[in-house]
C-alpha cells in the first residue's frame, strides 16, 4: 500500500501526526527521524530522567549545528562573532527528549495575535480544545485543562520549592507580585509553580506520550530512523515525496500522496529554499531552481533570548536529590516595551548542572517573552551539504538591548536582598559558554573533575572565591558591570543565550500576505500536497516555552490536514 502522509522529523510535533494520522485506518503513514529512535521500553536513562541536564549534555541527541549572533548586534567583537555550538534536537521525540519539560501553554492574547495576523482559526478558541486534547492535567480538572491525553502535566507546588526558590519567591511578594497556582489558566503577572510533563517518575517525550507499543503496532504506521532527509522530490507545483540518505550513505526516493514538514524551526524552511521554494534571488544566487517564490521562507526568525547570574548556594539552601533544577517562573511587565504587557519571565534555578559543582551553583535567569528582534534561516555559502545558515539577531533591536539590561539590575539587586543573600554568595554572570557545554557532558572524567572541584569549594570561603573566579566565572563581576552602561549593553550583547525556543522561519498567515509561508490549514502557499506542522509556523513567539505550543500546533493540523489528498 503506498504511502499516503510521509512526515519529515519525528519531534515533538511529528510524533503526534504519527500518533493521529495512523489512527485512521485509510491512512498510510511513514515517519523519517534524521536521529536514534527508541521504543518506550528501550528509552535511555538520560531521556527519561525528570532532571533535564543529562539528556542536554548528550551529543548523540544534537544536529552538528553552528549558528550566529547575527551581523545587526552591535558590541560584537570578532571573539563573539564567531558561530557557536546550537543544540537542535535529533532524536525521536526531538525537543520534547532532551528538553526541560517545561509545560506552559502561551496567553490568550498570544493566539489572538496569531489571528489577527493572519492565522485564521488559530486565536485561544481555536486552540484550546487542542491543548485540552494533548494532556492530562493532574492538579486542575475543569474545562481549562485536559484529563485524558498523552501527556501527563504536574507541579511542584510552593510547598516542595528549595529554600534558594523560596528566598526569591518571597522577594518576588515583597515587589507586588502574587502567586499563581496554574499558570496555563491564569493571565496576570505573578510568579507560579512551573508546569512539566513528566508523570513523577520519569519524562512523557511525545515519542513516549504518542508512540506507544499499541501505536508503533499499528500495521499503517512506519517509523523510519536514522533517515535524513536531503530535499523534497516535486512534480511541478506537487510534492509527491522526498530524496532520503540513510546510516550507510545510501541514498533513494520515497514517495507518498502528502508530505509533511516537522523538521523543526531550522531544518524545515532550509528543507524548502534547498527544493526551490523561497525568496527567489537568494535561491538564484545558490544556484537552486526557483520552483515557488516565497520571500518570508527562512525569515521571521524568533527566540526567548535569555541572561543569568549565578551564585554559591549554602548547604541549607541545596536541594536535596531535587528532580529538577527550576520550579518557579515569575511573568513581569517590564513596562519598555510599548503594546506589550508580561513581556519578561524570570526564573529561579536551584542547581545548574547534574554534576558535583553544578549542584552547589544556583542561578537567576531571566529572558524576553516577547522579543522585537528578528532573524533568519538561509542557504549556506558553503553549499548545501553544510546545512542552514542561522542568525538569531538577538538582541538586535535597542528595545530588547535596554531590557536585558534591566533584568540583569533585577536580578542583581534580588541577590542583594538580606532575604537571597542568606543563602546565595559570590554571584556572577554566567552563560551557556563553550567551557560550560564541555564541562556539562556526562562523562566519568567530568564527574571526577567536578567532585574534585566540589570539595574544594567547600573547603573555605577563600578556596570557593578563588575557584569561582578563576575556573567558573569567564565575565567582569557583577559590580563592575552595574557601574558601567556601555560595559553592561556590551556584554549582554555577546553573552546572551538561546533558550532554545526558534520559531516563525515559515510563518502561517492569509495567501496574499508575500512574508506567509503557510496557509492556516498549513499548506504551502503555491504548492499541492505539501504541508508545514511545527513551530516554524508561529506568526509570532508565545509568551512562554514553545513546546508544548508545539504540540498543540500538531495536535490541530492533524485534525487541519486530515485525510488530505
Amino acid at each position: 500500500m503506498p504511502f499516503t502522509h510521509l512526515i519529515v522529523g519525528g519531534g515533538s510535533a511529528g510524533c503526534v501526526l504519527a500518533n493521529r494520522l495512523s489512527a485512521r485506518p485509510g491512512n498510510n503513514v511513514l515517519l523519517i527521524e534524521a536521529g536514534a529512535d527508541f521504543p518506550t521500553s528501550a528509552t535511555p536513562d538520560d531521556i527519561l530522567d525528570t532532571y533535564a541536564g543529562r539528556a542536554l549534555g548528550n551529543r548523540a541527541y544534537f544536529w552538528d549545528l553552528q549558528v550566529r549572533r547575527g551581523d545587526d548586534v552591535p558590541y560584537l567583537n570578532e571573539k563573539s562573532c564567531r558561530p557557536i555550538r546550537y543544540e537542535q534536537a535529533r532524536v525521536i521525540g526531538g525537543g520534547s527528549s532532551i528538553n526541560g519539560q517545561v509545560a506552559l501553554r502561551g496567553m490568550p492574547v498570544d493566539f489572538h495575535r496569531w489571528s489577527s495576523l493572519g492565522a485564521t482559526g488559530w486565536d485561544w478558541e481555536g486552540v484550546l480544545p487542542y491543548f485540552c486534547k494533548l494532556e492530562s492535567d493532574t492538579h486542575f480538572p475543569g474545562d481549562m485543562h485536559g484529563a485524558n491525553g498523552p501527556i501527563p502535566i504536574r507541579r511542584f507546588f510552593r510547598e516542595d520549592w528549595d529554600p534558594f526558590t523560596c528566598s526569591v519567591a518571597h522577594e518576588w511578594e515583597q515587589q507586588g507580585y502574587g502567586y499563581m497556582p496554574d499558570m496555563n489558566g491564569m493571565w496576570d503577572d505573578g510568579f507560579a509553580p512551573i508546569p512539566v510533563s513528566n508523570d513523577g517518575h520519569k519524562r512523557v517525550s511525545t515519542a513516549m506520550g504518542y508512540l506507544t507499543d499499541a501505536v508503533r503496532a499499528r500495521p499503517n504506521l512506519q517509523i523510519l530512523a536514522h533517515t535524513e532527509v536531503l530535499r523534497l522530490v516535486l512534480e511541478g507545483r506537487r510534492a509527491i515525496g522526498v530524496e532520503v540518505r540513510d546510516e550507510t550513505g545510501a541514498q533513494r526516493i520515497v514517495t507518498a500522496d502528502n508530505v509533511i514538514l516537522s523538521a523543526g524551526t531550522l531544518r524545515t524552511p532550509w528543507l524548502l529554499m534547498a527544493s526551490g521554494i523561497g525568496p527567489a534571488r537568494h535561491l538564484a544566487e545558490h544556484g537552486v531552481p526557483v520552483v515557488v517564490d516565497r520571500p518570508g521562507v527562512g525569515q521571521n526568525l524568533q527566540d526567548h533570548p535569555l541572561l543569568s547570574i549565578s551564585a554559591y548556594l549554602s548547604r541549607s539552601a541545596r536541594s536535596s536529590g531535587a528532580a529538577r533544577r527550576n520550579f518557579a517562573y515569575l511573568r513581569y511587565t517590564s513596562g519598555m516595551a510599548p503594546g506589550w504587557n508580561s513581556d519578561m519571565i524570570m526564573m529561579a534555578v536551584c542547581r545548574s548542572s547534574w554534576h558535583a559543582v553544578g549542584q552547589r551553583i544556583g542561578t537567576l535567569a531571566a529572558n524576553l517573552a516577547y522579543a522585537y528582534s528578528r532573524g533568519t534561516v538561509t542557504l549556506s555559502s558553503q553549499g548545501l551539504a553544510a546545512g542552514p545558515d542561522v542568525s538569531f539577531n538577538w538582541l538586535a533591536d535597542e528595545r530588547d538591548r535596554s531590557r536585558m539590561m534591566d533584568a540583569f539590575r533585577r536580578m542583581a539587586r534580588l541577590y542583594e536582598s538580606e532575604g537571597v543573600s542568606r543563602y546565595a554568595s559570590y554571584p556572577f554572570p554566567s552563560s551557556y559558554s563553550a567551557r560550560v557545554r564541555l564541562i556539562q557532558q556526562n562523562t566519568f572524567r567530568n564527574a571526577a573533575m567536578t567532585r574534585a572541584g566540589a570539595i574544594l569549594m567547600e573547603s573555605s570561603p577563600l578556596a570557593r572565591r578563588f575557584i569561582i573566579r578563576n575556573f567558573i566565572q569567564d565575565a567582569p563581576p557583577v559590580s563592575q558591570l552595574l557601574r558601567d552602561e556601555n560595559a553592561l549593553e556590551a556584554y549582554v550583547c555577546a553573552n546572551v543565550g538561546s533558550t532554545f525556543h526558534p520559531v516563525g522561519t515559515c510563518r502561517m498567515g492569509a495567501e496574499g500576505d508575500v512574508q506567509s509561508v503557510v496557509d492556516p490549514r498549513g499548506g504551502v502557499i503555491g504548492m499541492r500536497n505539501l504541508y508545514v506542522a511545527d513551530a516554524s509556523l508561529m506568526p509570532e513567539i508565545t509568551r512562554t516555552n514553545t513546546n508544548l505550543p508545539t504540540i498543540m500546533i500538531a495536535e490541530k493540523m492533524a485534525d487541519l490536514i486530515g485525510t488530505a489528498g
